[in-house]
């Protein structure tokens, strides 16, 4: 079953620690008012080192999928739940109206 990422719509930049497939990362997240989107950043666990950057979260596209080295294995999805596919209107459609979901490489067929 796919992991939902605690994201927050409240704040304009938040940051977290997930262990997903048994290896601890550093996400960023951060709201860009000037497109009216949100991205992120996945960093070693220190937070220092950066494996992917700039992830702009388009629903239903699977964001990190066509990177390679010490990224996550699977693919992280941002899924609109009120089911009409609508991407993210506004900062606080990100935790509510808009949920972030991470799906391992096993669930994908690939592991």
């Amino acid at each position: 079953m796919p992991e939902q990422i605690p994201t927050r719509g409240d704040l304009p930049f938040f940051d977290l620690l997930m262990v997903l497939e048994g290896v601890t990362y550093t996400l960023e997240c951060r709201y860009n008012v000037r497109d009216g989107s949100w991205y992120m950043n996945v960093l070693d666990e220190q937070g220092v080192g950066v494996l992917q950057a700039g992830l702009k979260l388009i629903v239903n596209y699977p964001l990190g999928a066509y990177t390679t080295g010490r990224t996550p294995p699977g693919v992280f999805v941002a899924v609109d739940t009120s089911g009409q596919e609508r991407e993210i209107e506004s900062q606080e459609d990100l935790g509510s109206r808009v949920q972030l979901w991470y799906f391992t490489a096993e669930e994908l067929g690939l592991g």
